[in-house]
């Protein structure tokens, strides 16, 4: 959906809070997507040394702890995103609040 600022400002907020949800979504899928690849990527060259039709039990083993270690770093990275988003949002809505007052 190609939409420019001049569409948006015409919405009604409702329309807008779908647009913007819209977005969050695609992003969040977006987001998943890339960690799925550089996971795939980076676990599999770590850990698979010959690739067959069969993993090792070391091999295996070593997937699970890439994955566990990856996803415990993504977890941390986007809380602390999260947290530091919010924060300014906050610290914006103070702003903007002042600006007008």
């Amino acid at each position: 959906m190609d939409i420019d600022v001049e569409q948006l400002k015409k919405m009604t907020p409702e329309q807008q809070a779908q647009v913007l949800q819209g977005i969050k979504q695609q992003a969040a899928l977006a987001s998943a997507q890339g960690l799925i690849a550089e996971l795939s990527e980076k676990c599999s060259v770590k850990c698979v040394s010959s690739p067959g039709s069969s993993l090792s039990s070391g091999e295996k083993q070593c997937l699970q702890r890439c994955l566990d270690r990856f996803m415990e770093s993504w977890n941390l990275i986007s809380t602390t995103l999260q947290k530091r988003l919010q924060e300014e949002a906050v610290k914006g809505g103070a702003a903007y609040q002042n600006s007008f007052s």
